[in-house]
């Protein structure tokens, strides 16, 4: 399906919460100049190939206490490699409180006032996501005026999860990111139960919307990413992998093996993805993948890169090459629950899969694809394990955890890429549902 103009989709409610996230432009300006020196450890990742290097976190404290190295009368001391942060909903939550106000007129219910008089027939659920869209852009605005200054601040600002069944919605709501912070990445989540994902991260980057196509736990997926979206960042969420199969260097090795296929594809085809190392859990992660495109490490395991002593920048040598596979030391109870080819699945990208990709980018429908036929072509061509619809019985087990549960049929019936990216999607929604009952609880008295 190709997209009309995304700005065609836009109502007044858009117009609204753009005003309102734009407001807060200009408050937190710093009125000091910033210097910039740089941090040898991370200088070091940088001269082995990193391009970017973000903090995982939607705090301020966090992100200062990492950036900020000294300040005194006339100007503040930045880190130079710390260029940008990420945000997702479990984070965003961490922070909420921040954005209620009671009494203000930058408060939650004062931007519900100014929705309702810009569409009347506002629901109290659409409002929740709308104010969600709010927040997020004021972040965005805020950290590319705390960090920014003199240079390019990189923030991915995730789409509420509740759009995700709807092309529409996401447009509008990328847009509103986009429109307040151009530099934002929005964050385009893969969902196998709507392979529509992929038609709304290409048409949002055809729009010169960046994209993150995010909670993605394989090589193929960051592969099918870069060839049907080409959206700027793709992610590898490797401390989930290795906590969940009980492998300290899972996660690791899948994404290197990403990142190969990344780079091979780069070269031959022009795409303009970046692959990131998310979902950090250890310091170590940093020089055992040295070479990754990207980085973004919540505060604590950066924190503790930057303050530990065992390896120095001199140590640090481009890992891009290097296979964990001889190192994962499964546990046999595991594999025998799990199945080889089920693991197989999250670092082997078959010849056969990206020649379908390839040849599927040629198609003349190609470009008025839609989900629904985006997921026949996979069926057609043998990898209708890469989408995934659960039942309601099925999710009610699936959102239970954001790890897979090794006795449950469901890990041995779903490709396993398909079923942690699932597990994400409902994680991410339990914490979306959350924040949304809080959102309107304080806002019903204004309906």
């Amino acid at each position: 399906m190709k997209t009309k103009n995304i700005t065609d989709y836009l109502t007044p409610l858009e117009n609204t919460a753009l005003e309102i996230i734009k407001r807060v432009r200009g408050k937190n300006r710093l009125k000091k100049a910033v210097r910039y020196i740089s941090h040898p450890l991370l200088q070091a990742l940088k001269k082995v190939g990193t391009i970017h290097i973000y903090v995982d976190t939607a705090d301020f404290n966090e992100l200062s206490d990492l950036i900020v190295f000294s300040e005194d009368q006339d100007q503040f001391v930045y880190n130079e490699e710390i260029d940008g942060n990420t945000t997702n909903q479990p984070l965003v939550a961490k922070i909420f409180e921040n954005f209620y106000r009671e009494g203000s007129q930058e408060s939650l219910e004062a931007w519900t006032k100014e929705l309702k008089k810009a569409t009347p027939s506002l629901s109290l659920s659409k409002a929740a996501s709308i104010l969600y869209t709010i927040i997020n852009g004021r972040i965005g605005i805020e950290a590319t005026e705390k960090y920014g200054v003199g240079r390019k601040w990189e923030i991915s600002l995730e789409l509420h999860t509740g759009l995700a069944a709807s092309m529409e919605e996401s447009f509008r709501a990328g847009w509103c990111l986009h429109a307040s912070n151009p530099n934002c990445f929005v964050k385009v989540p893969f969902t196998p139960h709507f392979p529509h994902c992929f038609v709304i991260a290409r048409e949002l980057e055809k729009a010169g919307i960046a994209v993150n196509f995010t909670a993605t736990f394989s090589a193929r997926q960051v592969v099918a990413a870069a060839l049907l979206a080409n959206p700027h960042r793709s992610n590898v969420f490797i401390g989930r992998l290795s906590q969940g199969l009980e492998s300290e260097l899972l996660g690791e090795h899948v994404v290197l093996e990403a990142q190969r296929q990344l780079r091979k594809i780069r070269s031959a085809y022009g795409v303009q993805t970046l692959n990131i190392v998310a979902s950090m859990r250890r310091w170590q992660t940093f020089p055992i993948t040295a070479g990754c495109d990207v980085y973004t490490a919540p505060y604590k395991a950066l924190k503790d890169f930057l303050e530990q002593k065992e390896v120095l920048p001199g140590n640090i040598t481009s890992q891009e090459q290097k296979s964990y596979l001889e190192e994962l030391h499964l546990k046999e109870e595991v594999l025998n629950k799990v199945g080889r080819k089920q693991l197989e699945r999250l670092f082997v990208v078959e010849p056969q899969f990206i020649e379908f990709l390839l040849e599927l980018r040629k198609t003349p429908e190609f470009e008025e694809i839609d989900g629904e036929g985006l997921q026949k072509k996979f069926d057609q061509a043998g990898f209708g394990d890469f989408f995934y619809a659960p039942s309601a019985l099925e999710w009610k087990e699936l959102r239970k955890s954001k790890l897979p549960d090794l006795n449950s049929t469901l890990t041995k019936n779903i490709a396993m890429d398909t079923l942690y990216s699932i597990l994400a999607f409902g994680d991410f929604s339990n914490f979306q549902e959350k924040m949304d009952a809080d959102i309107i609880k304080k806002i019903e008295k204004s309906f």
